[in-house]
């Protein structure tokens, strides 16, 4: 599925910048020096990079870890240029429904808890507007990520607190028209946090698993200039 999406998402891409590269040659490429405002909208993978610590009991479980399967979600973000080159941007996209599973010495129970999660990303970027049509940039900025409606499966009162990291961006724009520009990016964000839970009913067995999640998403989508 995620494969499917992605595949979707880099053809749109091409095919929009690919189908209006006559158009583009013919009519005035977007204005860097009088536009103040950018947004994208994205199709977006969310390829994970899990491991954890995990404690029962207060005794670390040796070989135990955590997996995640990789998601799909849309993504958007608003961009304010301070100077032709120099935007400040702010990131989010849907919530996808994430799965945390057992991996390691702990991988027969399964699935361990369910989570939506949503990272927002305050970040500068600057943009290289000496290329032509071609407009890479990089980022770094602070993302901010929520855990929402937690439920748990094979374990019981799952907590997962929400999560500060830095993240780091790369991608370009690609002048389709005066106004609109095909895009792609890519971000990477540090992220970890603690989930807490118990292993029984009454909350008598408590667990802790001290996770790195350290995603990756890669999106692709079309961005308009205003």
């Amino acid at each position: 599925m995620l494969s499917k999406i992605l595949g979707m998402a880099g053809i749109m891409a091409c095919g929009v910048a690919g189908g209006a590269l006559p158009a583009a040659a013919q009519t005035a490429p977007v204005d860097y020096t009088s536009g103040k405002w950018v947004v994208h909208l994205d199709a977006a993978g969310v390829f994970k990079n899990d491991s954890a610590k995990v404690f029962v009991g207060g005794q670390r479980v040796p070989g135990a870890t955590i997996s995640s399967p990789n998601d799909a979600t849309v993504t958007f973000d608003i961009g304010y240029f301070v100077t032709p080159n120099i935007a400040i941007n702010l990131y989010a996209g849907l919530p996808p429904r994430g799965v945390i599973k057992g991996a390691g010495s702990i991988s027969s129970f399964g699935t361990l808890a369910t989570t939506n999660y949503g990272p927002a990303v305050l970040s500068a970027e600057y943009h290289f507007n000496n290329l032509g049509a071609f407009h890479p940039y990089a980022g770094i900025g602070l993302n901010y990520t929520l855990f929402l409606n937690v439920h748990h499966e094979a374990l019981y009162n799952v907590k997962v607190p929400d999560a500060f990291g830095a993240a780091f961006k790369l991608g370009f724009d690609y002048d389709i028209g005066p106004d609109w520009t095909a895009n792609f990016y890519v971000m990477h964000i540090l992220l970890g946090t603690r989930v807490s839970a118990s292993v029984d009913p009454a909350g008598t067995i408590p667990a802790v698993a001290k996770t790195t999640i350290n995603p990756t998403i890669i999106g692709a989508g079309i961005g308009y200039r205003f």
